[in-house]
């Protein structure tokens, strides 16, 4: 027998002991345990991260405001790592209250305690998340009108309620799961697993394949930064791999039950389809709300964050081989190289990098021209940075580290260097210079709101695409109801088909979803049709679809092959034309077709045609009717 070390003993020893206490513990308990653990983790980790993120910022402003380079309204609020603190307390206490799942209590004290430790959960991520969440909005509402523009405040404030929504969700859940029938459960347990699984999958096969095409920047990048890279991915992740996870997991879900004939036995038992799918539609709503809260605005800024953290990988790698620390300055950059065009003042900006916060973040390499009205520059500013300094009365911009080129009449510059230059009493505000930069694709509907509000004298043409985007918020998560509208009926099976006609059909469906979507958000950002037409019409149109197919299965009929939809104007002419006869006043004949008795039958019938099969019809009759009667007398007899 082969010789085993000790250390090795012992961990097969804990893994066998581990295997046993699962075997023998309450399933359910450790389910919950396991996920309320994993709140917990979360939020307490999340605290850790503001409390060392508020040191920092409060270090790096207190040293600039020493040296007059910032105002003392710069600094970070601390409503954050208090109530984060607070917050991880309460979901901590939370998993402590679930250790008290045990087999031995009733169920009614099993459901009780399940739902106190569900609500505790969420009541401490609210706790953690609103109050910091608002202090963070309320600095951004700040920050952007220190930027020269005076943002939404009901988009910020439709940001908050739907994230309280989202959190108060769980708990409700729970509620409702222990309120349904056994019947509910069950398909919501044939459901979830695959929705688990396929959540899973595609979620793994986007970062590998995201990670094999960005390989040749994230090498040499520490685990923390790509890390970070794909976690904050994750919402526009979840909200573009929603909609087919929900495809595949209800026709998973539905063919399954329909082959083993148990939709056939539920409706048999008096539910009819609607109520057996219902709780599929609830569920469709949660992803709504999911997809909703992440397109919002967290989705649309991970696009755009992500290209930041590309720099600053990059940035990373160019000083560990410069031998530097670690600059975060790419990480603040929205964009490299943009120009801005004041024409009521004659003024041309070059805005070298543009920072991502306006409020608080320098512009870098601006150069500035003053042109005449001979179309010829009077002066041009050149500066390392610049920035707009809201905090002075009127605001006003400051360039650091420049020079000065003034012409004279003959084109001769005169050139003075400085260190700080104030311009007083210009127009442009750094939300002026910069909004034009920002990518449709990038911002969030607060964003997008502001962006329309304050450049609401472009042409159409140029708001055409933040317009569209704006619609596209709100109609891109109903893709999920939608699809179970649509994946729904198709999984259902009646007869001995085969569920892999509906799953053809499904994938056929979604595929146009994709076209149509596309086609459409193309043609209302060129400004051919309504942004809203552009943004819902593919929703409308497969709706509808998804409506008629759950009425061809509430009613108890299948579902119309798409062979018979198209030929079925041609089929209605056809029996049309076959139905009608047509008379012949020359010849007094009638032309027939095919007759059940007589075969098919070509041609034209005269009249002693007619007659002769008068004549066989009065022959048959009689036989038709001793036959009627023998089975009549036979019928009798049993």
């Amino acid at each position: 027998m082969a010789h085993v070390s000790k250390p090795k003993k012992f961990l097969i020893r804990v893994r066998d002991s581990s295997l046993a206490a699962l075997e023998g513990a309450d399933q359910k308990a450790v389910a919950v345990q396991i996920f309320i653990l994993l709140v917990a983790v979360a939020t307490i980790s999340f605290f850790f991260n503001t409390v060392e993120d508020y040191q920092e910022t409060e270090t790096e402003i207190s040293a600039l405001i020493e040296i007059g380079k910032a105002g003392a309204y710069e600094l970070p609020t601390k409503v954050a790592p208090i109530t984060q603190g607070i917050g991880a307390l309460i979901v901590a206490s939370a998993f402590l209250l679930s250790l008290r799942l045990r087999a031995r209590l009733t169920d009614e004290q099993r459901i009780r305690l399940t739902k106190i430790i569900f609500w505790i959960t969420a009541f401490g991520v609210l706790v953690a998340w609103l109050p910091s969440d608002f202090a963070v909005t309320q600095s951004g509402i700040m920050g952007k009108a220190m930027a020269g523009e005076l943002p939404s405040s009901w988009a910020y404030a439709g940001k908050l309620i739907l994230i309280g929504l989202l959190i108060l969700s769980f708990p409700i859940a729970v509620m409702l799961n222990y309120r349904s029938s056994i019947m509910d459960q069950y398909v919501m347990r044939n459901f979830l697993t695959p929705f688990a699984f396929c959540l899973t999958a595609f979620v793994s096969i986007f970062i590998i394949f995201d990670l094999l095409n960005n390989a040749t920047d994230l090498a040499g990048a520490s685990a923390g930064t790509v890390l970070k890279f794909y976690i904050v991915q994750l919402p526009m992740v979840i909200v573009f791999v929603l909609p087919a996870t929900l495809l595949l997991s209800l026709l998973f879900s539905l063919g399954k039950m329909s082959t083993s004939n148990e939709l056939i036995s539920m409706i048999g038992a008096g539910r009819s389809v609607m109520r057996v799918l219902r709780p599929f539609f609830l569920v469709g709503l949660l992803c709504v709300l999911v997809s909703l809260v992440f397109k919002y605005e967290w989705g649309p800024n991970s696009v755009g964050y992500k290209e930041s953290l590309l720099a600053l990988i990059k940035q990373e790698r160019l000083d560990k081989k410069n031998k530097k620390t670690g600059s975060r300055d790419a990480s603040k950059v929205a964009k490299f190289g943009w120009m801005h065009v004041n024409e009521v003042d004659n003024r041309t900006w070059f805005v070298g990098r543009v920072p991502r916060n306006l409020a608080k973040d320098k512009m870098v390499s601006v150069v500035i021209w003053q042109m005449g009205d001979d179309g010829r520059p009077d002066i041009i500013w050149k500066a390392r940075t610049a920035k707009w300094l809201h905090g002075m009365a009127p605001p006003e911009w400051w360039l650091y580290a420049g020079k000065t080129y003034t012409y004279d009449d003959n084109g001769v510059p005169r050139v003075q260097s400085f260190d700080k230059l104030r311009l007083p009493g210009w127009r442009e505000t750094p939300w002026k210079v910069l909004s034009s930069s920002q990518n449709a694709e990038h911002l969030g509907l607060p964003a997008l709101t502001m962006y329309l509000k304050s450049n609401s004298d472009y042409t159409k043409r140029d708001l055409a695409p933040f317009l569209t985007n704006w619609w596209d918020t709100f109609a891109e998560p109903f893709w999920c109801f939608v699809m179970v509208l649509v994946s729904a009926p198709l999984g259902i099976v009646y007869s001995r088909r085969g569920v892999m006609g509906g799953v053809a059909a499904s994938i056929v469906i979604f595929a146009l979803m994709y076209v149509t979507r596309g086609t459409l958000i193309s043609l209302g950002q060129a400004t051919i049709i309504p942004a809203w037409i552009a943004a819902w019409g593919n929703n409308l149109i497969f709706a509808t679809v998804g409506v008629a197919l759950l009425w061809f299965r509430s009613q108890n009929r299948e579902l119309p092959k798409l062979k018979t939809i198209l030929m079925a104007p041609f089929r209605r002419k056809s029996v049309v034309a076959k139905r009608t006869p047509s008379f012949t006043a020359q010849q007094n004949s009638v032309s027939v077709g095919n007759s059940p008795a007589l075969g098919a039958i070509d041609g034209v019938l005269d009249s002693e045609a007619l007659q002769e099969l008068d004549e066989t019809l009065a022959e048959i009759a009689p036989q038709d009717r001793k036959s009627d009667n023998s089975c009549g007398a036979q019928t009798a007899l049993f």
